[in-house]
């Protein structure tokens, strides 16, 4: 079976696609990844074969490119997380997928909705998907080949601004806090903080006891895979929701003291249950071939 994944210029879009895509693949399928020039490479490092889209529409919304390859390749399945995926389907009748992140909601014009959150999660939920995280290639640093002494957590922030209240909450926190070396100059950095050259999250991620984030959903859904307690420091609907299921706080960095407690290890560890639960990306794609 041909299948064409369709990924609009966002590395997370696309990392939430690739374990469907492997598993394809994996199954003898032929899959192709069509995108933007500019995130061809994006693509290539996932390990499948890209497409390269030249119409000039950058958002991907809409794409003549996409549906002239369609015509010639003749897909049975087009899957996306991008609209223009489903006009591309309709286009060849092919079957029409639409994968939903945390940010997404449920999209009537699919034939067929895959959801990568767990139910409880969402309002209005697809058909399950398994969450499996991916962060695209990465190698395990040196510093994580030796045991932490204490419960770690790993702190992750694209706003600046929260590096000096998070390190003020600090002081009650009896915990290891790993934190990438790239801070705002004149911060007084706290004993307990590990700096270190990179922390990625793939590798971070399964010796963490939990995670702090300024509202990355990709890293607040493999908190959720991995059965951590996280604190989103921005409120986000997503977040609300994963508060609301007792794995976690949102809001205010007060609340890191709290993050190792066993309430919220408790609720971290239902959501992982249940989002091991789900289909596997294997699961789905033999239903999709079907």
């Amino acid at each position: 079976m041909r299948v064409l994944l369709v990924a609009p210029s966002s590395t997370a879009r696309l990392h939430t696609l690739v374990p469907l895509a492997w598993a394809l693949r994996s199954a003898g399928h032929d899959v192709k990844i069509a995108g933007r020039p500019a995130f061809v490479e994006d693509i290539l490092r996932t390990g499948c074969v890209a497409v390269e889209l030249e119409d000039g529409d950058a958002a991907l919304t809409e794409s003549a490119a996409l549906v002239e390859f369609a015509q010639l390749w003749r897909p049975a399945a087009v899957i996306s997380n991008a609209s223009a995926g489903i006009a591309a389907a309709r286009a060849v009748d092919a079957k029409a997928v639409r994968v939903l992140g945390p940010a997404d909601e449920l999209d009537a014009s699919a034939d067929l909705t895959l959801d990568v959150v767990p139910p409880s999660l969402r309002e209005s939920p697809g058909q399950p998907l398994r969450h499996v995280p991916y962060f695209g290639p990465v190698e395990v640093p040196t510093w994580l080949r030796r045991k932490a002494r204490r419960a770690r957590i790993l702190l992750s922030l694209t706003d600046p601004s929260w590096y000096e209240p998070v390190f003020h909450a600090l002081s009650d926190v009896d915990a290891e806090i790993v934190c990438g070396a790239d801070l705002p100059a004149g911060l007084e950095l706290p004993q307990k903080l590990k700096l270190v050259d990179a922390a990625p999250p793939a590798a971070v991620l399964p010796t963490c006891a939990a995670v702090v984030h300024d509202g990355d959903e990709t890293l607040a859904l493999a908190a959720v895979a991995y059965g951590l307690p996280q604190l989103s420091l921005t409120e986000s609907a997503f977040g609300t929701r994963v508060t609301a299921a007792g794995a976690g706080l949102s809001g205010t960095a007060e609340g890191i003291s709290r993050l190792t407690g066993e309430a919220l290890r408790a609720g971290a560890s239902a959501l992982r249950a249940e989002m091991a639960a789900l289909p596997a990306p294997r699961v789905v794609a033999a239903a999709l071939a079907g």
